[in-house]
This record gives structure tokens, C-alpha cells and sequence, in this order.
């Protein structure tokens, strides 16, 4: 009986704090727009939160997912345009983003060409944006022009620790030379500025201790739908995957709002120190692996999309 009355009382307070997180969160996330028109003005916000931050590094819960490219492509135009970045450093080899940076600066070769090598990046997600920000750059002096970095060491990518370090250290050397305010484009597990995600130091976390409040992460998630990954031949597969009840993405996907924002550096968050699971897929595996992250030490704010697709394959 003891047991009985022990197991309730368990289960009203847990759903007692669900209820009262989706009530909070109802009530202070931004929701934000789900098209790709050049209409920014859901993205204001950013002005605001990112007020002297230098750096601001974009995850995703994978690297095959539409609506991530979509949203990681709205916000990068918006801080070209109304908040000076100038350079976007993208988890790839800087020999592999060299044609790529060329292509942006001044229209020189063939971009979809130079996608095919690019694994999961081959898509018309990553080619609208590059196309964007070359007919943008077309306007600007050669020092006033936007540009593409590689950060990434591919020797290293079965050994995060040593990878993630050189990341930073290439990040940091650039950085420092340039001086330009910068987007990072990387794997929630890259980005995250704590270890609680990563189980190590990952990019973020170097990041964070070398610029301090001038980095703001933002994570991106997702409840079900489907991603590309890849298969053992290197070419595009597509799955179906749903995440797993009482993680953090089956909480959010109780919120009104299909897509929004939340800011974790709100004084009166909830669930700034909890932690919980988010949903995490790996460019080659075929269902999800969900990861624990403290989310207010991981990342200053996440985006979730209750249901995204596939990103679409560059022909």
C-alpha cells in the first residue's frame, strides 16, 4: 500500500512540473516563422540576446534536416544584414571550403560541383545559401565581404577529444587575426559549452573559456519526423525517427507553438538547470540516440521544430 501511495504521489509531482513547465514555457518562448520568405522581423529578438556577443555558434540535432538548414540559413542572413557578421566557420576542412569561400567572394566555379564532396552539406539548402550570400557579396568592397572558414581536421573525426581541440585552436587562430564577429555552424555535440552533452571538452566548451560572454550558443531540436544520413557507400538515406517520452523534445513538443525559440540566460527559466535528454541523430546512424544536456550550461538558447524532414539532396 505504502508503495502504492509512494508511486502516486511520484507521478502527480512529475506531472505536476511537467504541466508547469509547458505553462512557462506557453508564456515566454518567441515563436518564429517556418518559411523561408525575407521577412526577418520574428528574428528582432536576436538583436537583443546577442547585444555584445562576438561569436554565436548554430547546432543541430543532425546534420540531414531541412528545417534546420532553413533556419540556420533566416538567421544567418539576418546577422549579415543587420548585425555586421562577416564570416560563417562551417565543421568542415578549410581545404574543402577554400573553392566554396572563392565561389561566395566573387562567383568563381562551379557550386554545385564543389557540394558533391561535401557529404551531407550536398544539398539545396546549402546551395541557396551560398548563392544568397554571393549575390550579397556582389554589393561590398573585398574587405566588407562575407566569407567562409573550415575549422574542421578530418584525420581526427574518430577521435573527438583531439578533434574538437583543433577545432578550437583553428577557430581561435582565425579568430584573432580577423577580429570579424562570427557564426559557427556545427553538431549540437560541437557547440555545446558544457561537457554535460559531450561527455568531453568539445569546441564549445575551448570557445567559452577563450571568449567568455562574447559566445552565445544556440542548440537546435527535434521531436519526430524524418533526416537524411548516410549510408556505408557515402550516399544519401532516409529514416524515419521519433523521440523518446519524458526527454526535454517530448516536453517541448507539448507547446503551443510548432517552432520557437527559448532563452536560457532568463534569471526565472525553469529548466535552465535541469537536465534531460534532447534528441541527437549522427550522420551515419539509422535511429536516434538522445543526449543528456544541462541546458542552461550546454547552450544560452535552442530552437526546436516539433516536426521536421529530410534535407534535399543537390542533384
Amino acid at each position: 500500500m505504502l508503495k502504492i501511495l509512494c508511486l502516486v504521489l511520484f507521478t502527480s509531482s512529475t506531472f505536476y512540473a511537467q504541466n508547469s513547465s509547458i505553462d512557462w514555457l506557453n508564456k515566454n518562448v518567441i515563436a518564429l516563422k517556418s518559411d523561408s520568405s525575407n521577412d526577418f522581423s520574428d528574428l528582432k529578438f536576436l538583436s537583443k540576446v546577442l547585444k555584445d556577443k562576438h561569436i554565436v555558434g548554430l547546432g543541430e540535432a543532425s546534420h540531414g534536416t531541412h528545417e534546420f538548414y532553413l533556419q540556420k540559413s533566416r538567421i544567418i542572413e539576418y546577422l549579415i544584414k543587420e548585425e555586421n557578421y562577416k564570416t560563417l566557420a562551417l565543421e568542415a576542412t578549410s581545404a574543402s571550403i577554400e573553392s566554396l569561400n572563392k565561389f561566395i567572394l566573387n562567383g568563381d566555379g562551379d557550386i554545385k560541383t564543389m557540394l558533391k564532396s561535401m557529404g551531407l552539406y550536398n544539398s539545396k539548402e546549402m546551395y541557396d545559401l551560398c548563392v544568397w550570400i554571393m549575390n550579397y557579396n556582389k554589393t561590398k568592397t573585398n574587405n566588407d565581404k562575407f566569407r567562409l572558414v573550415g575549422i574542421d581536421h578530418e584525420d581526427y573525426w574518430a577521435d573527438p577529444y583531439t578533434r574538437d581541440k583543433l577545432m578550437a585552436e583553428n577557430f581561435i587562430a582565425q579568430n584573432s587575426i580577423s577580429h570579424r564577429k562570427t557564426i559557427i555552424w556545427s553538431h549540437n555535440l560541437h557547440i555545446a559549452k558544457d561537457t554535460t552533452m559531450a561527455e568531453f571538452k568539445a569546441l564549445g566548451y575551448y570557445i567559452n573559456q577563450e571568449f567568455g560572454n562574447k559566445f552565445y550558443a544556440i542548440g537546435f531540436d527535434t521531436y519526430k519526423g524524418n533526416v537524411n544520413v548516410l549510408d556505408n557507400e557515402g550516399q544519401l538515406e532516409k529514416h524515419d525517427f521519433e523521440g523518446s517520452e519524458g526527454t526535454f523534445s517530448s516536453l517541448f513538443a507539448k507547446v503551443k507553438y510548432q517552432l520557437f525559440f527559448i532563452d536560457f540566460t532568463i534569471a526565472n527559466n525553469p529548466l535552465k538547470n535541469e537536465v534531460n535528454k534532447i534528441t541527437n541523430l549522427y550522420s551515419n546512424w539509422k535511429t536516434p540516440t538522445p543526449l543528456p544536456v544541462k541546458l542552461g550550461s550546454d547552450f544560452d538558447g535552442l530552437i526546436f521544430i516539433r516536426k521536421t524532414t529530410a534535407s534535399i539532396g543537390l542533384e
